[in-house]
């Protein structure tokens, strides 16, 4: 049997996530950012895709006045 030498010191998380990342945000605050993030760009491409939609609709009518 190996003797057990204890937890280690450094290197394991904690609260705010591994000892690697280079934020130390709660994961909590990360998931709302992200969210919102995706939100406003979720919002954006509808907009800009209702435009082009609209533009190609008006498009064929002018085409067909000249």
């Amino acid at each position: 049997m190996a003797i057990l030498k204890g937890k280690p010191n450094a290197g394991q998380g904690g609260k705010r996530g591994h000892s690697n990342q280079d934020h130390w945000e709660f994961t909590e605050e990360i998931k709302l950012a992200a969210k919102k993030r995706r939100r406003h760009q979720a919002k954006k491409q509808v907009s800009e895709g209702l435009n082009q939609f609209l533009n190609e609709k008006k498009a064929p009518l002018n085409a067909t006045d000249n």
